[in-house]
């Protein structure tokens, strides 16, 4: 009897698996990079640290705004070496139990059924820099990271591909100029 509900069992989840569509396996996929994505960001990102230094003249007025180039760079290395560990390998995602009956009016509803896939990712960040318009004789400076990560999973049964970009601002200043005391008005 025992023997029987096994076999049972086993064959209705391996029709069930049959049935989970590609978009499902690769909605998983993606939610799973970019769980890892952001916990790898937040990980980096728990001890706050200055990435731009602000030079002043002598009367305490900005003069220029500089990137610490050393704090991004470890900060790119610890994100990027946090993803390489956790992209990689077997990784388990969880699919909704009704997508496993194949019923159209059930999918995407139920409790969560684990679904292992055999990832193999990859990463890239960059960082960008902007001056704009803050208002008048104001200036804004940011520098925000961008992470872009992909995920492969060369499983058989689900095969899917998968990529997420994800942009974090990690400094903005605000730079305050003189506002003149007059303007002159051409006419012409």
């Amino acid at each position: 009897m025992a023997a029987a509900l096994f076999t049972g069992g086993t064959a209705l989840s391996e029709w069930g698996l049959g049935s989970i569509s590609e978009e499902l396996t690769q909605e998983a996929a993606r939610a799973y990079v970019l769980a890892q994505v952001n916990q790898a960001v937040e990980e980096a990102l728990a001890q706050p640290r200055p990435f731009v230094t602000i030079e002043r003249d002598g009367e305490g007025e900005p003069v220029a705004v500089q990137a610490d180039t050393a704090a991004l760079n470890e900060l790119r290395l610890q994100v990027l070496g946090t993803l390489g560990e956790s992209l990689n390998g077997s990784v388990t995602v969880e699919v909704p139990v009704g997508s496993l009956t194949g019923v159209a009016l059930l999918n995407g509803r139920g409790f969560p059924v684990p679904l292992t896939l055999g990832m193999e990712g990859s990463a890239d960040l960059s960082f960008q820099t902007e001056f704009v318009s803050a208002g008048i004789n104001q200036s804004c400076h940011r520098v925000t990271m961008v992470v872009k990560a992909q995920g492969f999973s060369q499983s058989r049964r689900f095969e899917t591909q998968v990529e997420v970009e994800t942009s974090t601002v990690l400094a903005e200043t605000v730079l305050v100029g003189a506002v003149p005391e007059g303007a002159v008005l051409k006419t012409g």
